[in-house]
């Protein structure tokens, strides 16, 4: 079944066990049937989605961190494969920003210690993939045991505020002092939020639907904005010396690349958390108080 709420869902709660059990039952074919890179790409996906979803029950679950912390751990052992082929991914799509203003030949050493540092990461990935799908397929066996105290309306009243509340926090720091850090920061609570918005969306496809693809829009321009930051961290520390003028002139590209990115981002971020956070999921809350009695009888 899909990752949202149905109608069929006896309850909110019935719809967050099964999104976990269901996950959780699909990793193991996740793996066998993709690369490791895409398996790498999915897996840390579902576990991020999961997470956001679990924080939606935080307000009556004993077992949250525990069960969050489970995940978290199994998705940090990825990061390091993951990292390195965005690395990759970031440094050609700059010089495929700017192709009109340099010559590719003159970063062709640094491409190339990209390269090998991807493939070297590559090394190990099949364990970390296995402790990935362990991970997933033990939050699923455990999900219909877990206690959630508490009515739905709640629940889901609460976890919608309390990730507001963190976006509308990282927004103000991050409109007093815009660096990477804390650009990251609200990019989580961005796709923390994407998540919640993605489950919830049959509740008003329309007015749910937006707030879902201008999360999306923004965790996508807030990473590359974080992507092109550890581009540069990493090429500053691994530059052979005959490569500095290149790695000079590729951290000014990226740090011009990251204005526009910021430009574009913040109007998305304040749209989705600038509103006083209680009253933004209240809002929510109604619409699907209002979308489970209008289908009550399907259940």
């Amino acid at each position: 079944m899909p990752f949202r709420i149905t109608p069929e869902d006896a309850s909110l709660k019935a719809t967050l066990r099964r999104i976990m059990s269901e996950r959780g039952d699909r990793a193991g074919g996740k793996l066998a049937v993709l690369p490791a890179d895409e398996a790498v790409h999915a897996l840390r996906k579902d576990a991020r989605k999961l997470r956001a979803v679990l924080r939606l029950a935080r307000p009556g679950m004993a077992d949250f961190k525990s069960a969050n912390g489970r995940l978290r751990d199994a998705a940090r052992t990825l990061s390091g494969h993951r990292d390195a082929a965005v690395r990759v991914e970031t440094f050609e799509a700059l010089i495929d920003h700017y192709a009109d203003e340099l010559d590719r030949r003159a970063f062709a050493g640094l491409r190339s210690a990209l390269h090998r540092e991807a493939r070297a990461a590559d090394r190990g990935t099949a364990a970390d993939l296995d402790a990935m799908v362990a991970a997933l397929e033990e939050t699923a066996r455990r999900s219909g045991e877990w206690e959630i105290r508490g009515k739905g309306r709640d629940l889901l009243r609460e976890g919608l505020a309390r990730t507001l509340r963190r976006g509308h926090a990282a927004l103000k720091e991050a409109e007093r002092d815009p660096t990477p850090e804390r650009l990251h920061e609200l990019r989580k609570r961005a796709k923390d939020h994407r998540a919640q918005m993605r489950l919830l969306r049959p509740a008003w496809p329309q007015m749910i639907g937006a707030r879902e693809k201008t999360a999306k829009r923004l965790a996508t321009l807030i990473g590359d904005h974080y992507d092109l930051d550890a581009l540069c961290g990493f090429v500053a520390e691994r530059a052979l010396p005959r490569d500095e003028t290149a790695r000079g002139a590729l951290c000014a590209l990226a740090a011009r690349r990251q204005k526009e990115l910021a430009a574009q981002a913040m109007p998305l971020a304040r749209r989705l958390f600038g509103e006083p956070p209680d009253e933004v999921a209240a809002r929510i809350v109604e619409t699907w108080r209002l979308w489970r009695r209008e289908t009550k009888d399907l259940r």
